[in-house]
């Protein structure tokens, strides 16, 4: 029940039912306020039909003056005070069931009224001037007043008991009516709350799914475009990448078990053979040799495997406007590319001179926004990977390395004369463990990370790297980086 409660749907259905409430109860009131206005409006017309009806009666039963034929209100009064006046049967009727009315001079004095007056008349007071008048409501009455500075003050009402009733039977068909309508409101909503939230349950559904490993699993969009489709599709795309930085781990862990499997085992075979029996000191001397070239192998694998996990947890470089103090988490700043090749140069100088490889250099100014010790990497195996795949045998054996801009981009050029690549091998290089010569495993001096690790030093840099070869005819490097701004 309290997570029912806590839920989206709920409460979207009691903020739905609060206002659409509040909006019904704001129209009925005002309904309501406009009715009763209405009908105060037609009973103030209707006693002012009764007060022009008394009034003009009064006139009737007094003789007009000859020259002006009009009854001044000094000489009503008189008449009024004098009893003289009486009022035909017809409109002593009309005032004889719920109406009434009073006609007073200054003094109080009641000059004419009906039989059914009530004792708490008030009565306007007289104005200086010309005349006042004033409707109000005094319980169940509503009263018409009019006061004159000539003469006389009346009160003519009526009980509005009848149109009181009406107005409560009124009162009660609008809240029942609203009632009815928030009722069907709420059901309306419930389903509307239902309809909207139908997605995120989906949503949920399929992340519950993809949590308990079913990491192919993706969730359906409907192509609307509306918020939530576009959440979805976000999803898709952050699920699709941990899918793939999860098959990348996996595939990871496979390979390393794989290439550690091998040098551990002749570890525990050579201890073992030699715990087997007395050996001379060569044989131990042997032994040894092994078992630390084997660790050798073991060294340099790890090390490649922790920096190849160092530049993966590296975040991409962002935006290439962006100072490079600012591109992300790792220090970037501005790097010349030809003078990190030219140290790399320097210290692979001797392996190049062992093997009888030349080095031909054409380094330009190719200043770039990135991480120093990576890119000094970067260079590294590029640089280490032609020195190494140079046949023993073959003569004029070279690698040259240019640096350089081209348009808003700097470049990177690693080429050899070695035996190239063959063609099925070429889109798998950039594989971690993959090794063109298959036979050369245990070479402690190849990890087959590599070309991995210089790939994933350029993906965080926003760069490219392409190879190019010619089986029999060498290989070419070349990286894409973008210039410093």
């Amino acid at each position: 029940m309290s997570s029912f409660l806590h839920s989206i749907r709920w409460r979207i259905q009691a903020w739905h039912g609060v206002i659409l409430f509040l909006a019904i109860g704001a129209f009925c009131v005002t309904a309501y306020h406009f009715a009763w206005d209405h009908q105060m409006r037609r009973v103030d017309r209707e006693l002012q039909d009764s007060e022009h009806l008394l009034i003009r009666t009064l006139m009737d039963a007094v003789k007009p003056d000859k020259e002006s034929g009009q009854i001044s209100p000094e000489e009503l009064a008189r008449h009024l005070r004098a009893g003289d006046l009486t009022l035909p049967p017809d409109v002593v009727a009309r005032f004889a069931s719920n109406s009434y009315f009073s006609i007073r001079d200054f003094d109080g004095r009641i000059l004419l009224q009906s039989a059914s007056v009530p004792d708490d008349l008030v009565f306007l007071p007289p104005p200086k001037t010309g005349f006042s008048d004033d409707s109000r409501a005094v319980g169940l009455r509503r009263e018409s007043l009019r006061s004159s500075s000539r003469g006389f003050s009346s009160v003519i009402g009526r009980d509005i008991t009848r149109e009181r009733d009406e107005m409560h039977r009124f009162a009660w068909l609008l809240a029942g009516s609203g009632l009815g309508v928030w009722f069907l409101g709420l059901l309306g909503g419930w389903w509307l709350a239902g309809r909207a939230i139908k997605p995120i349950a989906t949503i949920s559904r399929t992340a519950s799914r993809i949590a308990e490993g079913n990491l192919a699993d993706r969730i359906d969009t409907t192509g609307t475009d509306s918020e939530l489709d576009q959440l979805s599709h976000v999803l898709n795309r952050t699920f699709d990448r941990l899918h793939t930085a999860f098959e990348r781990q996996r595939q990871f862990t496979a390979d390393a078990s794989h290439e550690l499997r091998t040098p551990l085992t002749i570890l525990l075979a050579e201890t073992q053979r030699m715990l087997k029996r007395e050996r001379t000191p060569a044989e131990y001397q042997e032994a040894l040799r092994i078992c630390h070239d084997t660790s050798e192998r073991m060294r340099h694998l790890v090390e490649a495997l922790l920096l190849l996990a160092r530049q993966e947890a590296s975040p991409p470089s962002t935006s290439d406007a962006q100072p490079c103090s600012d591109r992300n988490t790792v220090v970037h700043q501005s790097c010349n590319l030809a003078d990190i090749l030219g140290e790399t140069i320097a210290q692979l100088q001797p392996l190049a001179d062992a093997r009888g490889i030349k080095i031909e250099t054409h380094l330009h100014t190719a200043s770039c926004c990135g991480d120093r010790s990576s890119l000094a990497i970067l260079a590294a195996n590029l640089v280490g990977n032609a020195l190494h795949h140079h046949r023993s045998d073959a003569p004029d054996r070279s690698v040259t390395i240019t640096t350089g801009y081209d348009d808003e981009l700097v470049f990177l050029i690693v080429s050899d004369n070695g035996p190239g690549i063959p063609v099925e091998d070429q889109t798998h290089i950039f594989e971690r463990f993959y090794r063109v010569d298959k036979a050369r495993t245990g070479d402690s001096a190849h990890t087959g990370l590599g070309l991995a690790i210089a790939k994933t030093i350029v993906g965080n840099h926003r760069g490219t790297i392409k190879v190019q070869s010619v089986p029999g005819a060498g290989a070419t490097f070349t990286v894409s980086l973008p210039a410093a701004s």
